[in-house]
């Protein structure tokens, strides 16, 4: 498959991730770092009303998640690390489908000190699933597993969910070693991951299906990467 872009250090590919991610070779990714689409179902309605949730509305998700998370457990090294943005809802789809595909799994809280939206209960948090092996490596240092930085302010994504540069940063940076590791992002969006990875002088992967994002990511590669 011919790259949409590529340069010394990074590749976007413009397609679906299950046609691409077969195409790169085994544990050949020391960091898979990427944030699926949040498509909870939509509830029936029929002459009754609307029907109560089932578990079964999420389950309709799991047959391309399954496929998806199969494929990146094949191309991530064994001692690598797997990053999934999630909420509440995708969580336990998400969970289920990585258990038997991984040895181990951790719940990364994001919390975001400006958050506004909700209801009762304000929305200031997201949840990121990392899969890893019992040989996955670190760098040294202290880490908590709730992780306070301000999200991208609205008026600046070039993505309805694009994530702030110091979050991918501080991600990337569990690593023991940065320089030359591939990161892959299967959800590419705006490029935000692949900008913070070349920051960090690594090489990436990264794939999307939109090609109005995929240009915009080729277009932030293209111009000069300052420290984030």
């Amino acid at each position: 498959m011919k790259p949409y872009f590529q340069d010394a250090s990074c590749t976007i590919y413009l397609g679906d991730c299950r046609e691409v991610l077969p195409i790169l070779q085994k544990e050949s990714v020391d960091l898979v770092l990427t944030d699926p689409p949040f498509s909870i179902p939509v509830r029936y309605q029929d002459v009754s009303g609307v029907h109560p949730r089932s578990w079964g509305d999420l389950i309709v998700m799991e047959p391309f998640f399954k496929l998806v998370f199969e494929e990146i457990r094949q191309v991530v090294r064994h001692t690598g690390h797997t990053y999934i943005h999630c909420d509440a809802e995708t969580y336990p789809v998400f969970y289920k489908v990585a258990y038997s595909l991984w040895p181990q799994s951790h719940l990364i809280v994001w919390y975001k000190p400006t958050g506004r939206r909700g209801r009762g209960w304000l929305h200031s948090h997201e949840l990121i699933l990392h899969l890893v092996t019992p040989e996955t490596a670190y760098r040294e240092g202290f880490r908590q597993d709730v992780i306070g930085i301000m999200p991208t302010r609205t008026l600046k994504r070039q993505h309805p969910a694009e994530k702030p540069g110091d979050l991918l940063t501080f991600l990337i940076e569990a690593m023991p070693e940065k320089k030359g590791a591939i990161i892959l992002d299967l959800f590419l969006g705006s490029g935000t991951t692949l900008v913070a990875a070349k920051a960090l002088g690594c090489k990436a992967i990264g794939i999307e299906i939109e090609e109005r994002y995929a240009e915009i990511a080729a277009k932030r590669l293209s111009q000069e990467v300052m420290a984030l």
